[in-house]
Order: structure tokens, then sequence, then C-alpha cells
């Protein structure tokens, strides 16, 4: 999911470098890639899990539009922001 994500391959390689140091040894590069397999899919899995009972289906039809509306906003104030920065 995230190697398509260009920000997110960076994060991760950033936070990795800041963990592992100057010099790591291959069990600990071994270590922080089993580390972060491990982590990604425990949390997609669990993204997975969450939001595919009743329940969070019911929750999200009904707060939809306020999660779009509240968004369009964000990221239209976002890009409105972009365009007059310039000037």
């Amino acid at each position: 999911m995230h190697l398509a994500n260009p920000k997110a391959v960076l994060a991760w390689i950033a936070l990795a470098t800041l963990g592992l140091g100057a010099e790591p040894s291959w069990r600990d590069v071994a270590t922080v890639l089993a580390g972060c397999a491990i982590l990604s899919v425990m949390i997609f899995a669990g993204y997975a899990l969450v939001f595919s009972t009743e329940a969070m289906i019911r929750l999200y039809r009904r707060a939809r539009r306020g999660i779009e509306g509240v968004l369009a906003a964000f990221f239209g104030f976002a890009g409105l922001r972009m365009l007059i920065s310039h000037f």
C-alpha cells in the first residue's frame, strides 16, 4: 500500500535511517524491515476488520456527507492558498 505513495516511502526511509544510525549491522536492518512489515500488515488488516463491520458501515454512511464536506473544504482551502502564495 505504501509503495505507491512516495511521501510514505520517504518518511519510512527517514525513520529507519534515524533509528538505525550510521553503521547498522545486517541484523539491525533485517529487524527494522521485519518490524515495519509486521506493523504495516497489522495496521491495514486492523483497518480492514474494523471498517468491514456492519456498525462501522452504518456509521460511515451516516457521516459520509459531513466527512467529505470537511475534506473538500480543507483541500479547497489548501489549493487556494497554494494558488495565491506565489503572488
